[in-house]
């Protein structure tokens, strides 16, 4: 259950995986930078299978999964408090389905992180993965982190942002230039275009220039709002012809986090993200940030 600290907190799932250590620095070096509270989330898994209490009682399993939970997240706190001495950091081991736990606790704090090894698949496993159910569910942004455990902090790259002009890409924005402020970098403001109406006939000359000024016109109205709210970040705007997880993709290597809408135009119905966020989310060696529309 969120506490009263959780409104200015940033939410770390923690699992004991080295991974989690990293995704936990790397949150705690933002939650430095943002003065925010730094939450520290060990959960306990719920039994799956019936057990009665008295066989519970027998094994006394609880009390050795509760001990394994804490010691993790100890080590999680140690890890942070070495590199950010002053934040104030919270921890918490609770009972429960760690994506439960994640998305309730996502109701009033400002970013919720969860660990994602290289090669977690997870595109393909919807129900078991803890980070795209989060990403799927939770109700602030959500940091899919698979950065590099050596250097686990941010960096000088800039924040890129994919934009398509919907609800959800807007709320990218906001959270893009919010983060790009905060580290002191600059944005990358990345518009793909890829009509497959129009990419099957043969336009009249000039008429790919003219639908690339129309697609920069979308980048730049877009943009104006936020870049007179952050005055203080400096722009790149690139517009290309390319599918956006492709284009993305290309552009986040030299980025040092990715952020997106959860749906964007091309919305599956219910609450599963669209194609170009698990994309991402399969594919991008960088942390991911995933947005929707508050």
């Amino acid at each position: 259950m969120s506490t009263p600290a959780d409104r200015q907190s940033i939410v770390v799932g923690i699992d004991g995986s080295p991974t989690a250590v990293g995704a936990a620095r790397w949150a705690g070096a933002v939650a430095n930078r943002q003065r925010a509270t730094l939450v520290l989330l060990g959960v306990v898994p719920a039994l799956d299978h019936p057990m009665t209490s008295s066989a519970l009682a027998e094994v006394n399993l609880l009390p050795e999964l509760r001990a394994a939970a804490k010691q993790k997240v100890e080590e999680a706190f140690d890890a942070v408090r070495a590199d950010q001495p002053d934040i104030e950091i919270h921890r918490t081991v609770e009972d429960g389905s760690p994506a439960r736990e994640l998305i309730k606790h996502s109701a009033e704090a400002r970013m919720v992180v969860v660990a994602a090894k290289h090669q977690d698949r997870l595109s393909t496993l919807l129900l078991g993965s803890t980070a795209l159910t989060v990403a799927n569910k939770a109700a602030c942004p959500v940091t899919v982190w698979r950065g590099r455990l050596d250097r686990p902090q941010p960096d000088e790259r800039p924040v890129l942002v994919g934009v398509d002009g919907s609800p959800g890409s807007s709320a990218a924005l906001g959270e893009a230039f919010e983060l790009a402020s905060t580290l002191g970098v600059e944005v990358t403001a990345l518009h793909a275009w890829n009509d497959p109406d129009l990419l099957q006939w043969t336009p009249v000359p000039d008429a790919w220039d003219v639908l690339a000024q129309q697609e920069e016109a979308l980048l730049s109205e877009c943009l104006a709002g936020w870049c007179e709210k952050y005055p203080d970040v400096t722009v790149t705007k690139v517009v290309e012809k390319n599918t956006p997880a492709q284009a993305l993709l290309a552009h986040a290597e030299k980025a040092q986090l990715l952020v997106t809408g959860s749906r964007g135009h091309n919305r599956l119905t219910g609450l599963v993200l669209g194609s170009t966020s698990q994309n991402l989310l399969h594919h991008a060696a960088s942390p991911v940030v995933i947005c929707r529309e508050r």
